[in-house]
């Protein structure tokens, strides 16, 4: 089941694979009785990648989920036992002591030390496991702490839940840590699009949390620039990343996960 989740969306719904998909059954038509229609599939699928990976577009529909829950100020954070850290941010595994090219998603990584260290939790929760087909054989969350405590996080505030692959199970797993110590709240670091779902899930367990988005990209401004109205492929990752989003939330919503 798992694997089904994670490979249809990127063939039948995110825009790069439901472009081609549209594309190849176009192109297909157009060369029988059903030429029209194809040229019809052709044109849409077009229109729709290059709607899809306009920046201006990107930061519409990312906004929508970035804005329900924005960054704040980490002052204004309350004491809790512990910040509850994601995964989802090391694409691939790197050699001990090395500091890896953190890409945007690393965020959640600097933005929960930045919490620890202004004593706002005695500890750090990271919860992140390995996905089956992948081929590292270190999980993300052991590999996260190594790099916490080459940064400067001691070893003894920093604990590890490496059984988790979905935003499900961190939600699950780390209620089941916190009943464990008696923890009764936490701060959860994540990135702005992905807090919405996050967020809910953690509530649906049981759990008091508080949300600290971090890793945000879009804004509000409504200033449009000629570049703004150009396809780009980072604007059709964010746009990605957003319907992943939407989608998991209400895929969530009808579970009953969130």
């Amino acid at each position: 089941m798992l694997f089904l989740t994670k490979l249809l969306p990127p063939i039948f719904v995110y825009p790069l694979g439901a472009a081609i998909l549209v594309s190849a059954v176009g192109l297909v038509l157009s060369f029988t009785a059903w030429r029209r229609v194809g040229q019809v599939l052709l044109a849409v699928a077009l229109f729709s990648i290059w709607i899809a990976g306009t920046p201006i577009f990107a930061n519409w529909l990312t906004y929508r989920l970035e804005s329900e829950f924005p960054p704040v100020d980490i002052e204004t954070l309350p004491q809790s036992s512990a910040v509850i850290l994601l995964g989802g941010v090391l694409g691939q595994p790197f050699p001990p002591r090395l500091v890896p090219d953190l890409d945007d998603a690393a965020d959640r990584i600097i933005h929960a030390l930045r919490i620890y260290r202004a004593g706002k939790a005695p500890y750090i929760l990271i919860s992140a496991g390995t996905l089956p087909w992948e081929r590292a054989t270190v999980p993300e969350a052991q590999l996260i702490a190594d790099l916490l405590v080459e940064l400067g996080a001691p070893r003894s505030a920093l604990m590890l839940d490496p059984e988790s692959r979905t935003t499900r199970e961190n939600a699950v797993n780390v209620a089941a840590i916190f009943r464990e110590h008696g923890w009764q709240n936490g701060i959860l670091v994540t990135s702005g699009a992905h807090m919405p779902r996050a967020l809910a899930a953690f509530q649906k367990v049981g759990l008091s949390v508080t949300p600290a988005s971090t890793d945000v990209h879009a804004s509000s401004s409504s200033s449009i620039t000629l570049f703004d109205l150009l396809p780009d492929a980072g604007a059709l990752a964010r746009t990605t990343s957003a319907i992943k989003e939407m989608l998991g939330f209400y895929v969530y919503r009808f579970q009953g996960w969130a």
